[in-house]
């Protein structure tokens, strides 16, 4: 039986349904096309041999792995920035990577990982242990080191895998060692059992000593220095520049120059695709799904990681309410929703975590449309169609956000259709979308969405509800202490009931409303000839096949 986590291709499948600002960096001269480079009228300008270009849905907002929050950052990191543990494309499971070996300590406390030798970073110094180590100092004192900028929208990578930072008690990592040049030691206080997946995610990336600066926290930022693939040439607002690395340790990818267009819009990536401007199409829309079949594009398609949701603010005087709030989510048609925007394939979300983890409850309070329940509630709530903020993102797609225009007036139609006073408030992402919501206490609703990073519910569960945030401004002591119970609980099925318990818990207090498990596609242009899907989006370019 093949793996719920294998990619599948999907041609001809017709079954349609009716952060802050880029970096200021140079930009070399937009490319276009895998072989070459077009002008205005399609004109081949200039060759690029050996050159792919892939879209991109917004900019890249900052090269430090550890702070990217945006799953387009992330994708650039993965190609600069290498983790000790990487991920098989096909089945999701761990894989040696910067680590070529891992053993665990009979009491799950203890990981040591063996160091592949004569790895080399883009500036020329060597990967060791030592090094290794100083990451880990660094990402456990990001609290200390970037205090009132850190993001705000979750928690940061570090703080979510192990509990907390160093200076909190909370924190499982007591203590990360070098005991050579090439072995790593990491001792934590209790088991947790999805370490080797977690260590996988790009906020783990390993980066070079060099940019590792107390005084100077943003120069990994600034001069990103890994061991990738692919070193960084240049990047801007609409375009960043890859060049291939001369001393990669598993030699230099098929592809010597990759190229990440900024396209946001859907139309614009499809017009490039058909003329020959990119190689690679990311984040096709059911609309343009028609057209790539008739001209006969190859088509892959990643299985449902990630959710769409509805958020709310349960600091809103009026959203603190449990009956309006579940009056909104008997208001939404989910079915009809999926059908109308969303890809063959994608599910409604009646929980946070896809089927492919196997954790859904069948005791969670499940939320069924229906109208006039919606508007009973609303009455007893006492609503009297006070105006309610709602954001929503422009200008941005998204794995689990094709069309966030276009859905945000669905939704927005069908709370309107219950008694809902809806004011819309559509940020641009580029311009700050997340930031934007959560600096505004008065917003009462907003739309966004998490792809999982690995292969565990803690995954979603873990960013999302382990600490209060101010994104939905909840807070359980209860789901915070199932949460810490399950990263730990050696046995699968005692872990999976943990997690249930959780699903059972946040649908019962309603911080938000599951809406999508999206599938979610990629075409390809005529040069490049197959692409490392992957539903963790742990995809790197040095694996694209170009065509011959």
């Amino acid at each position: 039986m093949r793996s719920p986590m294998q990619r599948r291709r999907f041609l001809g499948t017709l079954g349609l349904a009716g952060a802050a600002g880029a970096l200021d960096w140079p930009v070399s001269e937009p490319a276009s096309g895998a072989a070459a480079r077009l002008s205005a009228t399609g004109a081949a300008e200039e060759e690029l041999p050996g050159g792919v270009v892939l879209s991109a849905v917004s900019s890249v907002v900052w090269m430090d792995p550890a702070l990217a929050v945006d799953t387009e950052t992330e994708r650039v990191c993965r190609q600069v920035f290498e983790t000790l543990v990487g991920v098989d494309r096909e089945t999701g499971a761990t894989v040696p990577l910067l680590a070529t070996d891992w053993e665990t300590s009979r009491d799950g406390l203890r990981y040591t990982f063996t160091l592949r030798e004569d790895v080399l970073f883009h500036d020329g110094s060597a990967l060791t242990a030592e090094v290794v180590v100083a990451n880990f100092q660094r990402w456990g004192r990001m609290n200390e080191i970037l205090g009132s900028d850190a993001p705000a929208r979750t928690t940061l990578a570090f703080e979510s895998l192990f509990g907390g930072f160093f200076d909190d008690p909370d924190c499982l990592l007591e203590s990360v060692e070098a005991p050579d040049s090439t072995t790593v030691r990491l001792t934590l206080s209790e088991p947790l059992v999805f370490l080797p997946e977690a260590l996988a995610m790009p906020a783990f990336g390993i980066a070079s000593a060099e940019v590792l600066s107390e005084s100077e926290p943003d120069l990994l930022a600034r001069e990103p220095r890994g061991t990738g693939a692919y070193r960084l040439s240049s990047v801007g607002a609409d375009e960043v520049v890859l060049e291939a690395f001369e001393d990669y340790w598993d030699g230099r990818p098929a592809a010597e120059r990759a190229v990440v267009r900024t396209l946001p819009r859907s139309f614009d990536r499809l017009r490039e695709l058909q003329r020959g401007g990119i190689d690679v199409y990311d984040y096709i829309t059911a609309e343009n799904l028609r057209s790539l079949v008739q001209s006969g594009r190859l088509i892959l398609q990643r299985d449902p990681f990630s959710v769409l949701y509805l958020g709310f603010n349960l600091d809103h005087p009026i959203m603190g309410d449990p009956e309006v709030r579940e009056a909104a989510a008997r208001a939404v048609n989910l079915t009809s929703l999926v059908e109308s925007f969303f890809l063959e394939g994608s599910r409604p979300a009646y929980q946070f975590t896809p089927a492919a983890l196997g954790v859904h409850s069948e005791q969670a309070q499940r939320y069924n449309y229906n109208v006039e329940e919606a508007q009973e509630l609303l009455a007893d709530a006492g609503y009297d169609g006070e105006p309610l903020p709602f954001y929503y993102p422009m200008n941005a797609t998204r794995s689990y956000f094709p069309r966030p225009e276009a859905v945000f007036a669905s939704i927005a139609r069908d709370l309107t259709a219950v008694g809902f006073n809806i004011t819309p408030r559509p940020v641009s992402w580029d311009n700050g979308y997340v930031d934007a919501l959560l600096d505004d206490d008065q917003r009462a609703m907003h739309l966004l969405g998490r792809n999982g990073g690995y292969r565990s519910p803690h995954s979603f569960f873990g960013p999302l509800f382990s600490h209060q945030t101010p994104e939905f401004n909840y807070d359980s002591p209860e789901v915070r202490e199932l949460i810490r119970s399950a990263r730990s609980e050696t046995e699968e099925q005692s872990r999976n009931d943990l997690y249930r318990a959780i699903a059972d818990l946040v649908a019962e207090d309603l911080p938000a409303l599951p809406l999508v498990h999206p599938i979610s596609g990629v075409a390809l242009g005529r040069g490049v000839a197959d692409y490392p899907m992957s539903p963790v989006l742990h995809e790197l370019f040095k694996d694209i096949v170009p065509a011959d």
